[in-house]
This record gives C-alpha cells, structure tokens and sequence, in this order.
C-alpha cells in the first residue's frame, strides 16, 4: 500500500497545472507502552484542487510491533468535479451524512444555485460500524447506501438536511468465545443550522435521528453460549446540540446545550444493566479572557441521566507567555453523585491539576510538566485492589509529562512522553512528516 500511496502522490504533483493547489501531509508515528503495547503507524492526507476540481487521499496503516493484528483504513479516495453548469460530481471512497464512521464506495450528484443545493448519492458501505472494512478485504461483503441531502445559504446562514438508508454487519460476542453475525438495515436523518449572531457571535445546533440496536445477552449457564437476541429499533437513538459563542473585545463566551436519547441494551437479568442508562442532557458555560501575555479560561459542565445520576465538572486554566518562555497551569474537580450502587457505580469525587513550564516559538516547542485527569472507569466500583479497574482505564490518573516539536522547512517531528506517578506504566509517542 505505502507503494501505491508514493505513486498517487507523484501522479498528482505531475499532472497538476499551474493553477492547481496541492497539499500534501504524509507522517509517521510509533506508540509505544509498558502495558503490552507498541505499534507504529502511517498516514497521508493528501488534497489536490484547482478552480472547478478537487482529489482527496486519506489513508492509515497502523502495524502492531508485538503481534498484534494490523489495521490498514483508506478513509477517503475521492474525486469532485463541479466543471459542469449547476452540477457538481463526486467519484470514489467519500464520506456521507449519518452514522458515525459513515463512508460511501460510489457516486453522488447535486444541482447547485447560488443559494441552494440539492443531491443524491448511493453505493456500498466502506466500514461498519465496528470500523471494520467490507472491500478492500479478502472476504468482501456488500452493504447498499443511499441518501439524499438538501443545502440552504442565505448570507453567512446555512442550513443542511440529509438522510441515509444502509445496512450493517453487526458482531456480537457469545459466551463461548465464538461471534454471532447479522445484517441489519439502518436509516439516519441529519439537521443542522449555523447563523450569525451580529458580528461576532454564532449560533449552531442540529439534530441526528438514528437506528439504534437493543441487544439481550443470556444470562443463565445453561445458556451462556446461546446467540444474543437483536432488536433493530427504527430511529431508537435522538440527539440534539446548540451552541451560542461570542466575542466581546477580550472575552469570548460561549453556552451549549445537547441531549442524548438512546437505549444502550438489555438482559433478562435486570440488575445487570441498572445504572447504565443511554439518555442524558449536557449543559456547559465558558468563559475565555486573553492580552498580549495572559489567556485565562474557566468552564463549568453539567450532566443528568435519566437514571437520576449527575455529575459536574468545574475547571480553570491559565495560560503566560513572555518571549518564549511558556507557563500553563489548571486545576479543576470532578463529581458524580447519586449512583446506585446495585448497578456496580459509586459516587466519586476527582481533583483534576495540569502545570507545565516550556519555551515555545513559531518552529519549536518544548515543555515538562506533571498532570491529573479523570480516567474513564472512574464512576466504577473499586474492589479490594483498584486495579480492576484497569480494563476501564485510559490513560493514568496522574502522570509526569515531556512534549517536544519542532518544524523546519515542510517537515516537522515531535516526541510524547508519559510517566505514571503512582506506578510503572510509561508511554511514548514518536511522530515525523512532511507537509506542503
């Protein structure tokens, strides 16, 4: 693949006119972690254009250094021509609206005016929803896509309705260590709407309605290696956002609003899936102040689910420059209160603090500091050892840190790096690329 992706790249910049804006970004990166993990992985993005036409590459190859299973991804192969009078054509791998990791292997037409855009686009799935990919593969199966999408501008304004009907290959793990399989069909509708609030404000939100699966995993050992019970649920999930943001002379303020309605699954066993309720309402507040030398940041969120639990997170950060010399410190708390503890969470209390002293500059940056996060699995029961939580666990909850990046010329390199203050876990991450 790294052979066919030089010849692309060496394809465009040969038969580009003089006219036409190529940008290409091709890079490396290896991972590397004390916890049985390292890998090493490769990507481009690479843009082609001119005044009527357009080519987009990208494309992951990420290898596993231990043995594990590698993941090769081409994202994008597109090609759009908009030459024609009020059409605009679009050829090759491309990304629709919908589900998330929806992206299409076929065609797409739209009639265009000034103010409007209508269109069509159809084809197979290139990826299930497991990320797992349906073509480029040596069992290829065929998953049909087709949707059709609606534009309107008016000034600054704009706003976009779209809907898609696919299907899915869906992978359920049995008590036996074996997979059952499915096909389903699924279907999406998209709204969203982004309009100027004076001169410098904006107001954004929108809508996704999706399908949505309830699974029912068996529970008794007589039939632990029975196939899960699916039910596809038309339209089962619901989300809507918006978001207010502006400027007033140093300050920037911004308030946010979603709402998430879905299902996650079901078991005979009702105590088993107690406290994981899908549905929940966000609400945030921020607030950022800056001069020449100072950025201050504070926000505040808060997040019901309909099971009654609630949690709030409350942080500051600052931000101070002179010359190169760059200090950054914040500090902030996590709560989560009313769990039930039947459903295996716990009420939680986390301090959350990040400092670093670094020097940056227009080509480099360098900093060393110490950081605490709230790691995912937090809201879980500890046992007698805390460390079954691990599975649960991204990342450590308090870590020592070194980042480094530098550019020169079209290419860049950078090196991350993690220590566990509470343990023996180190990580590290090595990129390099060019870009032009």
């Amino acid at each position: 693949m790294r052979r066919e992706l030089l010849v692309f790249l060496l394809g465009l910049a040969l038969a580009a006119p003089a006219y036409a804006d190529v940008r290409a970004l091709v890079a490396a990166d290896s991972y590397v972690a004390t916890e049985d993990a390292a890998d090493v992985a490769w990507s481009a993005h690479v843009d082609w254009r001119d005044r009527a036409r357009r080519a987009v590459l990208d494309w992951v190859e990420r290898e596993s250094l231990i043995g594990g299973t590698p993941r090769r991804e081409l994202h994008e192969l597109s090609y759009v021509d908009r030459s024609f009078e009020h059409l605009t054509l679009t050829l090759g791998r491309y990304r629709v609206p919908g589900g998330f990791w929806l992206i299409a292997d076929g065609a797409a037409v739209a009639w265009r005016t000034k103010t409007l855009e209508a269109g069509v686009f159809g084809g197979a799935r290139a990826f299930t929803n497991g990320r797992t990919e349906t073509h480029l593969t040596s069992s290829p199966s065929l998953l049909p896509l087709a949707g059709a999408a609606l534009t309107a501008r008016e000034g600054d304004a704009q706003g976009a309705l779209a809907y898609t009907y696919t299907g899915d290959r869906v992978e359920l793990y049995r008590g036996d260590g074996t997979l059952a399989t499915s096909r389903q069909p699924e279907q999406f509708v998209d709204a969203e709407l982004l309009a100027p609030i004076g001169e410098h404000g904006y107001l954004t939100g929108g809508a996704t309605i999706g399908s949505r699966y309830l699974v029912t995993y068996p529970t008794g050992a007589e039939r632990i290696a029975d196939d899960p019970k699916l039910e596809n649920v038309w339209f089962g999930s619901q989300a809507v956002y918006a978001l207010v943001d502006q400027r007033l002379g140093p300050w920037r303020l911004a308030a946010s609003v979603a709402a998430t309605r879905t299902k996650l699954g079901q078991v005979t066993d009702a105590m088993a899936l107690a406290g994981f309720a899908g549905a929940f309402g966000d609400a945030t507040l921020r607030a950022t102040w800056r001069d020449r030398s100072w950025r201050v940041d504070g926000r505040y969120r808060a997040r019901v689910w309909t099971d009654g639990r609630h949690a709030h997170r409350l942080h500051a950060a600052g931000e101070w420059r002179r010359g190169a010399l760059d200090v950054q410190g914040s500090a902030g708390i996590d709560l989560h209160r009313n769990a039930d503890p039947a459903s295996g969470l716990a009420n939680g209390t986390s301090l959350l603090y990040r400092a670093s002293v670094g020097r940056k500059t227009s080509a480099s940056e360098a900093a060393l500091g110490v950081a605490a996060v709230a790691a995912l699995g937090d809201e879980l029961s500890a046992g007698p050892d805390d460390s079954e939580r691990a599975p649960y666990t991204l990342e450590a909850r308090s870590y020592a840190f070194v980042r480094a990046f530098a550019t020169r010329g079209a290419w860049f390199g950078g090196l991350d790096g993690e220590l566990d203050l509470h343990g023996d876990g180190a990580r590290a991450l090595l990129q390099v690329g060019c870009s032009r």
